[in-house]
């Protein structure tokens, strides 16, 4: 973890202590004034520009955040939509389209678990900001793209399954339809 200028100058502030000239005959110690007031003014001089960066990695982690669930509801509503336009081709498909409804239900609820988890995770980054400004941003950074994968992931594996039962349910229709065309041209 990095030191920052106000880490550095509390350090600075204790070695004036430890410089400390000790009085004779008492428990009392004589100390250069002057340095400890200039050090007190720096560390108020520095407070604003750490207080400063830790909001922005406040509002990067939020920025990140309203991102991967924004991302994450699109890819869920896209894959929502591609789900009902496959089903709605076919009417004989109604049970491809309830797997559908449970899929997609399964999906939104593991999407809503993702963006919960990823705020835990914030929240608790967060509370470590003033320091490790440096890291929280990096670390935020790299679930959020993780959390991204995974959705993007799931939402890939989510079509593959309902095309695959689409495609199943399709060609079991079609083999009944030619085994009725079949018994209707023996007639």
């Amino acid at each position: 973890m990095a030191n920052t200028n106000t880490d550095i100058l509390l350090e600075d502030l204790e070695d004036v202590l430890d410089d400390a000239t000790s009085i004779p005959l008492s428990k009392k110690y004589a100390v250069d004034i002057d340095k400890i007031k200039t050090i007190i003014e720096d560390i108020r001089l520095n407070t604003p520009q750490e207080i400063k960066q830790a909001k922005a990695i406040v509002n990067s982690r939020n920025t990140i955040l309203d991102e991967a669930k924004n991302e994450a509801a699109e890819i869920i509503k896209k894959a929502q939509e591609e789900a009902r336009e496959m089903i709605a081709r076919d009417e004989i498909t109604k049970t491809a389209q309830a797997e559908a409804a449970e899929i997609i239900s399964k999906a939104n609820e593991q999407g809503k678990q993702m963006v919960t988890e990823s705020q835990n995770q914030a929240s608790e980054i967060l509370s470590n900001a003033t320091t490790q400004a440096n890291e929280m941003v990096t670390s935020a950074q790299n679930k959020s793209r993780e959390i991204l994968a995974a959705v993007n992931n799931y939402a890939d594996d989510t079509l593959l399954s309902i095309d695959d039962a689409l495609y199943k349910a399709l060609t079991d229709v079609r083999r009944i339809r030619q085994g009725i065309s079949s018994v209707q041209n023996k007639d």
